[in-house]
């Protein structure tokens, strides 16, 4: 199967859905010659250095309309009107322009700007002050819109809290505006406790988790959440133990995160000697992760971050409850990225590229322990999602594209991005590799689905492809992987539930897999 086409065609068909401006020229010279007007041979914008956001690439476009041309007194109130409209598309929502005493004798029109600016942000909730840390505007400043939408998305990472914001216009003190915010509670707290059960080779068949999410704890615009998987018990030879820990905080156009995860399973394994016998193998790993995001630009539709950050991880094996000391872990990771995201209308799509360097800080021991040469690994990824209608119905589809690259050979335990098992493709979750396929590894994974009529009922199917390769050059040729799901997902009141079967449909790679796989998710909020 040829995929390059086919990603070159998702691709066109992801750029064909984004929105597109076209630049609108108007002419607002008098149609008929008996018309009275005045001939506009040059328009001059004064206070133009406190709007950085107007470039001269704009200014050009708006003297266009009317230079050059014979404009009566109504031509110019539509001007007016005009160059308002396009100072809230620049994203100058509460400034204007005026029209200054003049006579037009030597047909030099004067346009003053005259910029909104921030008088206060206040809070309806009692809520402290040090939330004013979410908008990066500053007392006196010219409102413009982009400041606003950032302040909105560091109020979102609360997630639970509902929040609306109002601009109250002062003309009568010097246009100075105050940015009134109302949310319904200063804190949030929710929870969610999920029971799943699929079958898998290396994992408990029925595994509980406990989600908890904590919106604004400290006052500062914070998140925190905390997820527990365990286990039920009913088998024996496979245990599973996690924690893990996000916590994030925003100020003003920075995001500082912080990860901890902390994993260890269990299972008995058949280890064929003279005899077959049964060994028990433990892994423990834990991963610290630390990383600051910057937002480069913000529009009204797309914006751009840069990421920068550290991630430590450790692994441990155990074989029948000894350590095994040459298969030790201790890796530190240099992080950086980029991403992209664009909204248009009932979907969005998001770009990241990232890059991972092994380093050798705080004593790793990579390099020493398994002999590889330092790492390098790219990841790109790209996430489309959109709902539509069909025949009257709501439907939506989602694609998901992530590629792995690497300069140099990985380490199996920690560094491959696996095609199969619990973050692999649907079709091969409960698949074990036989063998390395290589460390450069291409996933693409497709979901549709429809929103019944029936309120909190979906139906979805979903194709995955994977393919992986020791040469990046051939990964879009060796060891591929097409497996399906279909299933249902639905909520009634309080309780979230989903069912699905999914299969491979054919590989070429070697693997130990199962025809078919059903599985069920339970979960309920409190």
């Amino acid at each position: 199967m040829k995929t390059a086409p086919t990603l070159f065609i998702l691709l066109f068909l992801l750029f064909n859905y984004l929105p597109c401006y076209a630049n609108r020229q108007l002419d607002f010279a008098v149609k008929s010659p008996s018309t009275p007007c005045i001939a506009i041979h040059q328009v001059h914008f004064s206070t133009l250095a406190l709007f950085p956001l107007i470039t001269s690439s704009d200014i050009n476009k708006w003297k266009q309309g009317v230079e050059g041309r014979c404009v009566s007194e109504e031509g110019l109130l539509r001007y007016a009107d005009f160059l308002n409209a396009q100072l809230a598309e620049v994203g100058y929502i509460t400034s204007s322009i005026h029209y200054p005493e003049q006579t037009l004798l030597f047909g030099v029109l004067q346009v003053e700007l005259v910029a909104g600016k921030l008088g206060s942000i206040e809070y309806q909730d009692s809520a402290s002050q040090s939330l004013a840390y979410a908008f990066p505007l500053r007392k006196g400043q010219v409102v413009d819109i982009h400041a606003i939408n950032q302040g909105l998305a560091n109020l979102r990472n609360t997630q639970l809290i509902p929040h609306q914001i109002h601009i109250v216009s002062d003309h009568e003190q010097n246009n100075m505006n105050r940015l009134v915010i109302q949310r319904n509670a200063a804190r949030a707290f929710k929870g969610k406790l999920l029971l799943a059960s699929k079958q898998s080779p290396q994992f408990p068949t029925h595994v509980v988790s406990n989600l908890i999410m904590l919106a604004n704890p400290l006052a500062l615009n914070d998140f925190f959440f905390l997820n527990l998987d365990s286990d039920i018990g009913k088998e024996p030879e496979k245990k599973l133990k996690s924690v893990s820990i996000l916590y994030s905080v925003p100020y003003h156009y920075w995001l500082l995160s912080l990860y901890a995860g902390y994993q260890e399973n269990s299972i008995h394994q058949n280890f064929q000697l003279i005899d077959s016998i049964k060994v028990r193998n433990d892994v423990r790993s834990r991963l610290l992760s630390l990383q600051a995001e910057y937002v480069l630009h913000r529009a009204l539709y797309h914006s751009t971050s840069i990421s920068m950050g550290t991630q430590i991880q450790t692994l441990d094996l155990f074989l029948e409850r000894y350590r095994l000391k040459t298969q030790q872990r201790f890796t530190s990771y240099l992080l950086l990225g980029v991403k992209h995201q664009r909204h248009f209308a009932q979907g969005n799509v998001t770009f990241s590229l990232s890059y991972k360097q092994d380093t050798d800080w705080f004593g790793s021991t990579r390099r020493q322990v398994t002999g590889l040469e330092r790492a390098g690994i790219y990841l790109f990824s790209v996430d489309f999602q959109r709902q539509f209608y069909l025949a009257n119905q709501s439907m939506y589809h989602r694609h998901e594209l992530e590629m792995q690259l690497s300069r140099s050979p990985l380490d199996p335990q920690l560094e491959l991005n696996s095609p199969t098992g619990k973050f692999g493709i649907r079709g091969f979750s409960n698949s074990v590799l036989t063998e390395n396929l290589g460390d450069n590894t291409l996933k693409l994974k497709n979901e549709w689905g429809w929103f019944t009529p029936w309120r909190g009922y979906e139906l979805y199917g979903a194709l995955d492809f994977a393919s992986t390769s020791s040469q990046s050059a051939h990964i879009w040729r060796e060891n591929r992987l097409f497996g399906t799901e279909i299933g249902v997902r639905g909520q009634i009141d309080r309780l979230n539930y989903q069912l699905f079967i999914e299969a491979p449909l054919w590989q070429s790679a070697k693997l130990a897999t199962n025809a078919v796989n059903v599985g069920a998710k339970v979960s309920i909020d409190y």
